[in-house]
């Protein structure tokens, strides 16, 4: 039987094309991100900050994977607010490390992250593998327990976690945000692969959130 769905889910994802959009809300933490499943290359995630009901949450975090860190690259194509974009480190213990931000391009229209920090910390993108990346509004900020992770003192810089919070675990956000549709392409990464059988028991188990991808 899980075999079966196995199967399924990656002849689904083979049929789908490279596009991944947002079904229910993506969460906020690593916790609740959506993981983007699937095979081969990933180019863009579509999706909305809130939404009608009230509570939900201001951030979409999703799970990718990065194949080739120096070609990564994760940007806005279109959005309905002013955009942040962050990439956050996962440890085996299950807690997600920032890694890199960005607050805006310097000509204020869309964030855009890529793979070295531009700040002097010398924060980048090691090694290929499963990273969080999450899209908010600018005013919307990423803490710790100890407070915000990153430290932002230029306009346009992509920062690595350099705020007083910076050495802790990620556990929510502070600030005021923004609701609205938005299109990022992502460059340098693909979709989460699960072989079989696991992906059947992660889905099984609901541990992760399946999105539908539009056709090419």
């Amino acid at each position: 039987m899980y075999a079966a769905m196995a199967a399924m889910v990656v002849a689904g994802t083979a049929l789908a094309g490279p596009d991944w959009v947002e079904t229910t809300d993506a969460g906020s933490t690593l916790s609740t991100a959506q993981a983007v499943l699937g095979v081969g290359q990933l180019n863009t995630i579509n999706g909305r900050l809130g939404g009608a009901r009230s509570g939900e949450d201001l951030e979409d975090m999703y799970l990718i994977r990065v194949t080739t860190p120096g070609t990564f690259k994760f940007e806005l194509l279109n959005s309905e607010f002013d955009s942040s974009l962050y990439l956050f480190n996962i440890t085996l213990g299950n807690e997600a490390f920032g890694l890199l931000g960005n607050l805006e391009t310097i000509d204020g229209v869309n964030a855009v992250l890529t793979s070295v920090s531009t700040d002097g910390t010398g924060a980048q993108i090691s090694t290929p593998g499963i990273y969080a990346l999450a899209i908010t509004s600018s005013g919307r900020i990423p803490v710790s327990a100890n407070g915000s992770i990153f430290n932002f003192t230029t306009l346009g810089e992509t920062s690595g976690a350099d705020g007083v919070g910076g050495l802790l675990p990620h556990i929510g956000w502070t600030g005021e945000g923004s609701r609205g549709s938005y299109t990022m392409r992502v460059t340098g990464t693909t979709f989460v692969d699960v072989p079989a059988p696991a992906a059947a028991a992660l889905l099984a188990g609901g541990l992760i959130t399946l999105g539908r991808r539009r056709r090419a």
